[in-house]
């Protein structure tokens, strides 16, 4: 477990010194767990935890000993596990094997001894971190073999429980500086009696390796257990660095040939100021929440196994990314954005996640996507950045398509009561927007720091403020009116001019309408470059253009605001091999600039998060989405955009290029190698609607006034798609030799 409070931003380091790690495996491991083994583990059952560690060390040994995310905060391991002799000597295991079934890791570990254990390793739908071992005598005697479980954790906060066969540890995690999560984990051997709890010690250093020989229970004589159930008297003084060893352990008899099953487990419930939290416990043959999930995904297939495994893989990270409701401020279910840092809702790419989750039977996670964010809509009427469990932050925001994603999942879950739930808070948002980022009315929309567009690190907003780069939280520090700003506050208006004429809201419609047309005017008039062809921010002191050809320039092309002169310059812009059309296109600044690198690199460092060249999934999403509005349209040019756009899209998120057969939902991407950032770890990131893409261009349907409507863009390629939800009904849908059928299961 992470320290807390204070403790929190002491990192734990791995000695140097060379030792032997008897519960890891070694670096020369067998060939066949090398082979299997996945480049990344990722695990969950719709919770509100997810293990799928940024930067595994330790994916082969027993326990989960990477980080993982419990609510939206990180820790850097949950438990580890070690095997000990009847002597109390570690028997040194190697992992053999690695399979993933059903949602779950399995692993298969051996020692020399003939002790095999099978590991299955999951995340239940209750917050449990789980192990589930097989333990098998191969040997030829009889032997006993002891299971140890331990954890770590800082020695502030509430003292570590001890409670006779198991331990609780109670701690607020997470950065200090946010809305910190309120953790109560209870560590135990649940199946069976016979576990013991060891007496806990405080240390100061230690090490975070998965070494039971590094523990302090290693040297003694026998397994040290406390003398009555109580909590750990904590030493005085506390030195700084310090941590507390606790943990359990198990024997296991085992006759030879014979083998016994025991369980061991993290339960994470969540108690603290105005937060009760426990959730029921499921279905113990689907305790992961895998079955029931994809029992309501629609099954797709087709010839193209790149779009094959881009769509399954779309459909795997809402599978380990939604969370539900009930706990804090999480007043509906919700799908976060990512693993790491990311691992909670965010109102930059909630949007496009609702595009994603549409697609699934049960509307719920889409819907709540969006309520999640109106329900805790700030007194000023400001949507949160992101919602955490316990609090929002005020200084976080940021601008987001709100009316594309909600006009798309109303295409498909046409629901009444959410658009009546969420209309009078998205009317405060809509006002909060004119009076905070249009004050003087022109109908642009300012930014206001690097990081409210979700687009850091560009000369977008250098030229306006050469230290725009320098800020460190969202605070003013500059005014630009912006293209992507601007185009999202009119799609939304839009749309709630359309909301509020079916829910007969006449005068809330009448004032929408009226925005409507001096928005579209003026971005049409004050923000289109004659001579570059292309929408641009603006300076609001000046009223002069930056000059700045960015990528979300595009962006009004889904949308009636361009003519089609306009559109027309666009397309060649856009499929010009010297601004915009790379080899794995499109970059999120033209390729001219002054500024543009293809690595990330920004003032000569390379960033986590650079768009100043780097290829954005959210970005080549929105673009495709405008393609098709005009591709519908008749023109031709943009047809034959939208459909090679997608090819290289699906080539670089389909493994192809790393040939691999896993498909990535990496952050960006390059656009010479078309290779993703890796670097950053963040391998499960949802920020685009590639779903809607795919069904839309390499399929050819679209999702019209209430049906399935065949409207191919280029060549559509024959495909099957079973249980698509529509109008509270599902569909089988699928395309051969050319020809569209619909059909009601």
């Amino acid at each position: 477990m992470p320290a807390a409070k204070k403790t929190n931003s002491v990192k734990r380091t791995p000695k140097t010194k060379a030792k032997s790690r008897p519960s890891a495996p070694k670096a020369a491991a067998s060939s066949d767990a090398a082979s299997a083994q996945p480049k990344k583990m990722a695990l969950a059952g719709g919770g509100y935890c997810l293990y799928a560690p940024r930067f595994p060390r330790f994916a082969l040994s027993p326990g989960f000993c990477d980080e993982a995310s419990i609510s939206h905060a990180l820790v850097p391991s949950v438990f580890f596990l070690a095997f000990l002799d009847q002597a109390g000597k570690v028997l040194q295991t190697t992992c053999t094997s690695v399979a993933m079934e059903n949602g779950k890791a399995v692993l298969t570990h051996s020692d020399a001894s003939g002790l095999t254990v099978v590991e299955r390793r999951f995340v239940t739908q209750d917050d449990r971190f789980v192990c589930e071992l097989d333990l098998l005598n191969g040997g030829k005697e009889d032997r006993e073999v002891t299971v140890v479980m331990w954890t770590t954790t800082d020695p502030e906060g509430e003292p570590v429980s001890l409670e006779g066969d198991s331990f609780r540890i109670r701690r607020n995690l997470g950065d200090a500086t946010q809305p910190q999560v309120p953790a109560d984990i209870h560590y135990s051997n649940p199946d069976s009696k016979g576990a013991k709890c060891l007496q806990a010690f405080f240390s100061e250093g230690g090490s975070d390796l998965p070494s039971f020989e590094e523990t302090p229970w290693y040297d003694m004589t026998g397994l040290p257990t406390p003398r009555a159930k109580r909590p750990v008297e904590k030493p005085s003084p506390i030195i700084a660095g310090s941590r507390v060893y606790a943990g359990l352990f198990r024997p296991v008899p085992l006759k030879v040939g014979e083998s016994s099953t025991h369980r061991f487990e993290a339960n994470v419930v969540f108690k603290g100021k105005g937060i009760n939290f426990r959730a029921r416990r499921p279905d113990a043959k689907d305790e992961n929440g895998w079955q029931a999930f994809w029992q309501g995904v629609p099954k797709f297939s087709c010839d193209d196994k790149a779009i094959e495994r881009v769509v399954r893989h779309r459909f795997e990270l809402l599978y380990l990314l939604r969370q539900p409701h009930g706990a804090g401020l999480y007043s509906s279910p919700a799908i976060c954005e990512g693993n790491g840092p990311f691992h909670l809702p965010t109102s930059f790419s909630a949007p496009a996640i609702m595009r994603e989750a549409r697609w699934l039977q049960d509307p719920s996670y889409a819907r709540g996507c969006l309520k999640l964010f109106f329900d805790n809509l700030l007194h000023n009427g400001q949507v949160p950045g992101r919602v955490y469990m316990s609090g929002t932050d005020a200084n976080d925001f940021y601008h987001a398509d709100w009316g594309g994603g909600f006009e798309s999942l109303d295409a498909m879950h046409n629901d009444k009561a959410t658009k009546k739930a969420v209309l009078m808070a998205m009317q405060r948002y809509v006002k909060w927007v004119g009076n905070n980022r249009d004050p003087e009315g022109s109908g642009l929309t300012d930014i206001v720091n690097h990081f409210e567009a979700g687009q850091e690190f560009s000369r977008r907003y250098t030229v306006i403020d050469n230290k725009a780069d320098r800020a460190e939280e969202f605070t003013e520090q500059f005014r630009l009116k912006g293209i992507d700003a601007s185009v999202f506050r009119y799609r939304l208006v839009k749309w709630l001019h359309a909301v509020a004429e079916e829910i007969q809201e006449k005068a809330m419609a009448n004032r929408f309408h009226a925005e409507v047309e001096v928005i579209l005017d003026t971005v049409r008039k004050k923000m289109w470059d004659e001579k570059a062809g292309i929408f641009m921010d603006l300076d609001p002191k000046n009223r002069r253009k930056t000059n700045v050809k960015a990528a979300v320039g595009f962006y009004p092309l889904a949308t009636d605001i361009p003519n089609q002169k306009q559109v027309d310059a666009m397309l060649d812009l856009l499929s010009s091999r010297e601004e915009f059309w790379a080899k794995y296109p499109v970059p999120s600044i033209a390729m001219s600039d002054s500024t543009f690198d293809a690595a990330g690199q920004w003032k000569g460092t390379r960033k986590g998060s650079p768009w100043n060249g780097r290829v954005w999934p959210v970005v080549n999403s929105h673009i495709l989405e405008g393609l098709c509005y005009w591709a519908e349209r008749g023109n031709k040019k943009a047809q034959k955009l939208a459909n090679d756009l997608l090819k290289r899209t699906i080539t670089m998120m389909s493994g192809q290029i790393e040939g691999m057969d896993v498909a990535n939902s990496l952050e960006h991407y390059n656009p010479e190698t078309g290779l993703g950032s890796r670097y950053r770890g963040v391998d499960l990131h949802l920020n685009a609607f590639v779903l809607d893409n795919i069904f839309r261009i390499a399929c050819g349907f679209a999702v019209r006034f209430g049906e399935v409507q065949d409207d191919p863009i280029g060549d559509a390629i024959d495909f099957r798609l079973q249980g698509m939800p529509l109008g509270n009904k599902l569909w089988d849908i699928d395309r051969k030799n050319g020809r569209l059928r619909v059909q009601l299961q």
